[in-house]
């Protein structure tokens, strides 16, 4: 992904719980209250940060400045070859409406999550079997993480 702040910009790698910048490869654990993050642990300190999603840019408030996280336009513009829905926004998952293993239609409701006082209504993107679900019912969600995968029965992602 790319971040930037103040008109300069670095490409950042996550991976599992390291990132890296540049030639610099550091030790991550996020840190979260209620299912927001508060803040990161970077090489064993502790930063607060507070982030904000708006579409497929992430705003980042850390130590008074302001940075912004985008995925690189490859990432974001190539499918995931087996389907994957991800939260939109922050909220609580109200229901779950399927199990694994179950077959789904497209625009299927698989799951209702809780955002901003209204329900959403979570639909699948193509009809296939229920490969995993993330959360229960109850739980709180970040924006962008994944809620349910929908495997589409072939094999190399192509029907």
């Amino acid at each position: 992904m790319k971040i930037v702040c103040n008109g300069e910009s670095a490409d950042v790698r996550v991976e599992a719980e390291t990132a890296t910048l540049g030639q610099r490869r550091v030790a991550i654990l996020p840190r979260r209250v209620d299912g927001r993050l508060v803040a990161i642990e970077i090489d064993g300190r502790l930063v607060s940060v507070r982030a904000l999603r708006d579409g497929a840019a992430v705003a980042i408030w850390c130590r008074g400045r302001v940075f912004e996280a985008r995925k690189d336009a490859g990432v974001a513009a190539r499918p995931r070859e087996t389907g994957s829905l991800s939260s939109p926004m922050p909220g609580r998952v109200r229901r779950v409406e399927v199990a694994i293993g179950d077959r789904v239609e497209r625009g299927q409701v698989v799951l209702i999550l809780e955002a901003m006082k209204m329900e959403h209504a979570i639909r699948s993107p193509r009809e296939g079997t229920v490969a995993a679900v993330a959360f229960k019912e109850g739980d709180l969600v970040d924006a962008g993480v994944e809620l349910v995968q929908i495997d589409d029965g072939s094999v190399d992602g192509r029907r």
